[in-house]
């Protein structure tokens, strides 16, 4: 793997042809997990993800759409077009080092942009792959590691379990439980102070390390999994 760690000349003598990146989000989770969790929890993975594939890191993108938090504390976002531009660039910006393969991982819900985003530099760059796991936000541990809300999407057990495994010095211990009594599309409507007066949309005090260990764990298996296929699947297309 390498990573910016790395010299120009230690890259060049490389040649790395395929790039790992990830998109995270700085926005409010909840009085018990920092502003930073997205960017933690994709960091941590993309880091494990080019390690496997033997692949150039780009640093994690801490910001992206998450407008949807509103006023909340802490948020910072980035509207939809300014997100494509800068993937866009991003997606150049390697290619013109000869790195041919872009693998995205997506650690926010709300980046809606990035699916046309990607097909479009698809159809633009006839010698590059930008591809994009969508398994990112499966909750995808083993039968053993206990679910106890189907409603896990924001701040809840999935996410906290996930930090006190891989950022536990900055968990905190005041955990809410809570799940609005509307459906994930109000996003669409409101914004999350109006949803959630915590910032939880799930059951943060079931979270449990081992839990996230084991769920971050296979997460990172399936997702490299997938960018296996995904690639063989396109040279098959291609005639490779």
């Amino acid at each position: 793997m390498l990573t910016i760690e790395n010299t120009t000349r230690e890259i060049a003598e490389a040649r790395p042809t395929m790039a790992v990146w990830g998109i995270g989000a700085i926005e409010q989770h909840g009085p018990a997990l920092p502003v930073s969790t997205d960017w933690w929890a994709i960091s941590h993975s993309s880091r494990a993800v080019a390690e496997r594939l033997g692949a150039f890191l780009v640093p994690a993108l801490p910001f992206s759409m998450s407008e949807c938090h509103g006023p909340m504390y802490g948020t910072v976002w980035l509207k939809p077009w300014t997100l494509a531009a800068v993937v866009k660039d991003v997606a150049r910006s390697v290619r013109q080092q000869g790195i041919k393969t872009l693998i995205i991982l997506n650690g926010h819900g709300g980046n809606f942009v990035l699916e046309s985003t990607i097909r479009e530099l698809n159809l633009t760059y006839d010698d590059m792959r930008v591809i994009m796991p969508e398994s990112w936000f499966l909750i995808d541990g083993p039968a053993n590691v206990p679910i106890h809300s189907t409603e896990e999407i924001h701040a809840g057990e999935g996410e906290t379990s996930s930090q006190m495994y891989i950022n536990s010095e900055n968990v905190r211990e005041e955990r809410v439980d809570f799940v609005p009594p509307v459906g994930r599309e109000f996003l669409d409507y409101k914004t999350m102070d109006y949803i959630s007066p915590y910032g939880v949309w799930g059951l943060s005090s079931f979270a449990d390390a081992e839990h996230g260990r084991q769920a971050t764990e296979r997460r990172v298996d399936r997702i490299v999994r997938i960018i296996d296929d995904r690639l063989a699947q396109l040279d098959e297309l291609r005639g490779e």
